[in-house]
């Protein structure tokens, strides 16, 4: 991992702050919609970056040079996510596009015939999600909606019709990229206290607002535990053993897919966390935080469900217990923090514990 790859992963935390904002902006569906589809279709080329920089190191200056014109493609999308879609909202289209042209440049230079091979099939499905979104804002309602929904499965659907072969993958490389990507976006959640302390105004810490800080710190430092502890280990050696034709594979599902998940997820909870902070003795949105909490547990069982490196059981339960747990904002911000809080680390705690003392290999204790 270079310092130049950690750099341009910083730009997807404005983003996702975007996205997180527009979230608690229009809670209803139709503006949860807006605000995910936009980060849907953004993190698939986001996340090829990370696939691009496995195949062509960014040391070159005219690498460096792209990726930082990249950078800015995905800055300009961040800043037009509450118009992508409108028709005033052009640049947030064009921006995606010129993103996926200095995306196929860059992969065009690799050495790796095969990586040449394999963008040359997608790049044209990255290129048609684009022309998606960039016509429907100009469509009835109903067609561009049909837009964003095509664009995403012509997107998500284009490996497996290439059947995903051909890139180029470093195992440690690989898996570490997108550890700090999740650690990055974990981020944003903190910054959501920090929006969620300030409020409309700005006025001296007291005791409710500090401990309404302290409880959002706890909601986040559970999502980092239930992560960090260990599964990077466990999956570079899964990723490492694994044939060439799997590891493109699970990198796919278990890197691309699931860690899109377990974004969405952080979103949800760091709006929830956001709102519950302004709402700490009053009614709080019922849902962003539970089930932002549930979606990030459901997407790590996949992850680990994929890899083989943990247990998957007390996600699931997690994600169950989350729910109504956190819905329990509707009653007080606080409650619905300490509820969440306690469930990630009834989590963390148990699955360190079992890990530590079970002397069976790998692959056995993930079946529980």
């Amino acid at each position: 991992m270079t310092s130049a790859e950690l750099f341009f992963d910083l730009v997807f935390v404005f983003f996702v702050t975007q996205v997180t904002h527009a979230v608690e902006t229009h809670p209803g569906w139709e503006g949860l919609l807006k605000a995910l589809l936009p980060m849907v279709i953004v993190w698939w080329m986001f996340s090829g970056f990370g696939w691009l920089t496995n195949a062509v190191r960014p040391d070159a200056v005219q690498v460096r040079l792209l990726l930082t014109l990249a950078m800015t493609g995905f800055f300009i999308m961040g800043l037009d996510v509450p118009y992508a879609f409108a028709p005033e909202g052009w640049a947030f289209p064009l921006a995606y596009l010129a993103v996926v042209a200095i995306h196929g440049l860059v992969y065009l230079t690799t050495d790796a015939p095969s990586a040449r091979q394999a963008i040359r099939r997608n790049m044209p499905f990255n290129a048609a999600a684009g022309v998606l979104i960039l016509v429907a804002p100009h469509l009835p309602e109903a067609w561009g909606w049909a837009c964003w929904a095509t664009a995403v499965p012509v997107l998500y659907l284009s490996p497996l019709l290439g059947r995903i072969r051909g890139f180029v993958l470093e195992p440690h490389h690989f898996v570490e990229r997108h550890a700090l990507l999740l650690l990055v976006v974990l981020g944003e959640s903190v910054v959501a206290i920090g929006i969620g302390a300030q409020g409309a105004t700005i006025h001296p810490v007291n005791a409710p607002l500090a401990l309404g800080v302290a409880l959002g710190i706890a909601v986040t430092s559970g999502l980092w535990w239930v992560y960090f502890d260990g599964d990077e280990e466990r999956a570079d050696e899964e990723f490492e053993k694994a044939t060439e034709d799997r590891r493109q594979t699970l990198a796919y599902y278990a890197f691309t897919s699931a860690h899109l998940v377990m974004i969405t997820g952080i979103i949800l909870v760091a709006a929830g966390i956001s709102d519950a902070i302004h709402h700490f003795d009053g009614h709080a949105h019922r849902w962003w935080l539970g089930c932002g909490t549930a979606v990030f547990l459901l997407g790590h069982a996949i992850y680990r469900g994929l890899l083989r490196s943990g247990r998957i059981a007390d996600r699931l339960i997690g994600a169950v217990c989350a729910v109504p747990l956190g819905a329990t904002t509707s009653i007080a911000g606080w409650i619905g923090m300490t509820m969440v809080a306690i469930v990630l680390a009834a989590i963390a705690t148990v699955d360190h514990r079992l890990a530590s003392m079970d002397p069976r290999p790998l692959e056995d204790s993930c079946a529980s």
